[in-house]
């Protein structure tokens, strides 16, 4: 591929990319469509930051339960117990 048709196949990926999404937006809204109610900056507050601090809270109880200490094991005992199964027999088997 030669430098003039990359340049061609660059320039129409970005048009395709630009012009492509925003055909949509240009659109008319249905004049069926009534008009909401307008919210008031509190509502907004609460609709927006609810949400997000309800993330946050989510978020850090799962956090909060995962969380753990590693265990750490008590430092070896110079003290040696043998257990009844480890006794060596005074009787040779077979």
């Amino acid at each position: 591929m030669k430098a003039p048709a990359r340049l061609v196949a660059i320039l129409t990926s970005a048009a395709v990319l630009i012009v492509g999404p925003a055909a949509p937006a240009m659109a008319d809204s249905p004049s069926t469509w009534a008009e909401g109610e307008p919210r008031s900056i509190l509502e907004n507050l609460i609709f927006f930051g609810g949400g997000t601090l309800g993330l946050i809270a989510v978020i850090t109880l799962l956090a909060l339960l995962t969380a753990r200490t590693n265990y750490v094991p008590p430092p070896p005992s110079t003290d040696v117990e043998v257990a009844d199964t480890h006794k060596h027999r005074a009787e040779p088997v077979g």
